[in-house]
């Protein structure tokens, strides 16, 4: 249970709600079931209802991996808009340490938290293990690299060769998730043409039954 408090605060959900839902929409279910059990006097019922509340309570937990990939991916978006302003506060002089404080007071609530962890690890410990930490949130290769780059600025400030070598990857990333962002609208849009048409054809087709089955009872009737 508190593995789950963890993820839903994690997701900016509040845990009592949901749990609240949950329990609320079971109750309903149980009752209703035995309303049904009562006026039919048909047992198995309760093995359906066993069956329902079972699948109802896997779906209704397992959605927040569907949440966790959307706030994933808006936070990869967010990622590279505060990095933009990271590199502007790099050659402005600030260092490695300041302009990620600063860049966090930009972020969403989501990449905030894990901007203020990383400072607070990076307090705390020297070595690139926070860098590495925070990367691995994103599932992403690139990102990784990306704060290695970082984390070699600290000790060479934001004149050496790895200030090149992060925008460099850093440009490269922006340009693949602007495109990818691009067919993923692309994509949708398509999908939503195909679903129009369909709905579409279908509305048609119940139209010509419709006027078919009429024509007929007139012919009938003549």
């Amino acid at each position: 249970m508190s593995r789950l408090k963890e993820r839903l605060i994690a997701l900016n959900i509040s845990f009592n709600k949901e749990i609240f839902r949950y329990v609320a929409i079971v109750i309903i279910l149980i009752a209703g079931f035995v309303a049904v059990a009562f006026f039919t006097k048909i047992n198995a019922i309760f093995i359906i209802m066993a069956f329902v509340v079972i699948i109802f309570t896997y779906f209704y937990f397992s959605r927040y991996k569907s949440v966790e990939a959307r706030q994933k991916r808006t936070d990869l978006i967010e990622f590279v808009n505060l990095f933009t302003f990271f590199k502007i506060y790099l050659k402005n002089g600030f260092g490695v340490y300041a302009s990620l404080k600063e860049i966090a007071n930009f972020a969403n609530t989501s990449l905030k938290a894990k901007l203020e962890k990383l400072l607070l690890e990076i307090d705390e410990d020297k070595t690139i293990t926070p860098y590495i930490t925070f990367a691995r949130y994103f599932d992403e290769l690139i990102v990784e690299e990306m704060m290695i780059s970082i984390y070699q600025m600290v000790d060479d400030g934001a004149d050496s060769n790895y200030l090149i070598q992060f925008e460099l990857i850093f440009d490269k990333f922006s340009e693949l998730l602007h495109q990818g962002e691009l067919n993923s609208k692309d994509k949708a849009l398509g999908t939503l043409t195909s679903s129009s048409l369909l709905g579409s054809a279908y509305l048609i087709t119940m139209i010509t039954i419709g006027v078919v089955s009429l024509l007929g009872d007139m012919i009938n009737v003549l």
